[in-house]
């Protein structure tokens, strides 16, 4: 069987450089999955066909994703995914050269045009629920929101059937959370459909991972509830947290139907 450390462990550098968080994925690829293979990556003669599409200079960090797990959708589209080159394209405000898109469309990740010259640029997020400006920072390195991506499609392939729970995230259930289990070394981060309200954060214990979220997409809610999204590599490991974590954890949800292809323009 895999190494069972958990991701706090093989995120515990990922604030070091961005070669740390290469490192960092691999291994959690390993662990989670299956280890990175050659195959797994996308040619950098792609990325250059995309430059001399869009007319721009691309990081060192997007050729260095691409090159490590760009192919691999397990890690990058599941639901939310990573563009490929000849999907990248402009935000609405023409301001961010945007890498990942929101499923249907109604948010997106990218990269400051006046940035773009830097090895491991920061990145910034728009979405619909940001009514007020055009987008907002998300996180400070391409590398982090990288893998910040592959967590969070981590969880949205296991959320739903035996391998995932959740519950509200009360005080008590934060409490429980931050006592029982490590934190990614991550910075926390906006969520797309809920910017305004309380980050992301990510917890870890062997065989788990659990997000800290500000709470469900729903039309107008006077108060967001904060959601515990907790997602194992074995049934046994899910079961583990709900002993430890004193929530109001829901029934185990069905595995949604397949949807078409997302596509990832506006």
């Amino acid at each position: 069987m895999a190494d069972r450390k958990p991701p706090s462990q093989e995120f515990g550098t990922a604030t070091t450089g961005r070669s740390a968080v290469w490192k960092s994925i691999e291994e959690f690829a390993n662990a989670w999955g299956r280890p990175l293979a050659p195959g797994d990556g996308i040619a950098s003669c792609e990325v250059r066909n995309a430059e001399q599409r869009l007319g721009l200079r691309l990081p060192a960090a997007l050729y260095e994703a691409y090159a490590l797990f760009g192919r691999r959708a397990d890690l990058t589209a599941v639901h939310n995914p990573l563009l490929t080159p000849d999907e990248l394209l402009l935000d609405p405000s023409g301001e961010l050269l945007v890498f990942r898109s929101e499923n249907q469309g109604c948010a997106g990740w990218g990269i400051p045009l006046e940035t773009l010259g830097h090895d491991d640029p920061p990145v910034g997020l728009f979405s619909d629920h940001l009514p007020d400006v055009s987008w907002t920072p998300y996180l400070e390195r391409v590398s982090w929101a990288c893998a910040e991506l592959v967590l969070s499609e981590t969880v949205m392939a296991r959320r739903y059937g035996p391998y995932g729970r959740e519950c509200p995230a009360t005080a008590a259930v934060v409490a429980a959370v931050e006592a029982t289990c490590t934190p990614v070394a991550l910075p926390p981060c906006p969520a797309w459909y809920a910017p305004a309200e309380g980050p992301v954060r990510w917890y870890s214990a062997p065989g788990k991972l659990l997000c800290l979220e500000p709470g469900p997409d729903e039309p107008d809610p006077a108060e967001p509830v904060p959601a515990l999204v907790v997602v194992g590599r074995t049934e046994a490991d899910v079961r583990e947290v709900i002993a430890a974590v004193p929530g109001d954890w829901r029934a185990e949800e069905p595995m949604p139907e397949a949807e078409e292809e997302p596509f990832p323009g506006w």
